[in-house]
């Protein structure tokens, strides 16, 4: 039985949740799958161009599926902003690339980090 509160139908609102999470999840997959669709290469495979041109080593990591979802976030927002300045969309790849530049200059003391940036 179902209980009804103000018209509200708690087991439908329920499964339209779970039908939008669930597609936000294939979307995700989705887009993954696009990406990595460069010829079917693992990560460590594949050697994007950098402006300095330097050597580059493939890496791969296990994130948990909330910062996966941070990530795609920050990367939906940026790819947003370059389609408006009409620059190449953002990857997740660049994402981390920047992310751990800034780790390992904040290791080194060349940086510090206090507030958001």
């Amino acid at each position: 039985m179902v209980k009804k509160s103000n018209n509200w139908n708690l087991q439908e609102m329920q499964e339209t949740l779970v039908k939008d999470t669930e597609q936000r999840i294939s979307d995700g997959f989705q887009e993954i799958a696009n990406e990595q669709q460069v010829g079917e290469h693992q990560p460590s495979d594949i050697s994007p161009q950098t402006s300095e041109q330097e050597p580059t080593k493939g890496v791969q990591t296990y994130i948990t599926m909330e910062d996966y979802s941070r990530l795609m976030t920050i990367k939906l927002k940026r790819d947003a902003i370059a389609k408006q300045k009409q620059q190449p969309r953002i990857t997740i790849a660049t994402l981390v690339e920047e992310a751990i530049e800034l780790w390992l200059d904040v290791q080194e003391g060349k940086r510090k980090v206090e507030k958001v940036i």
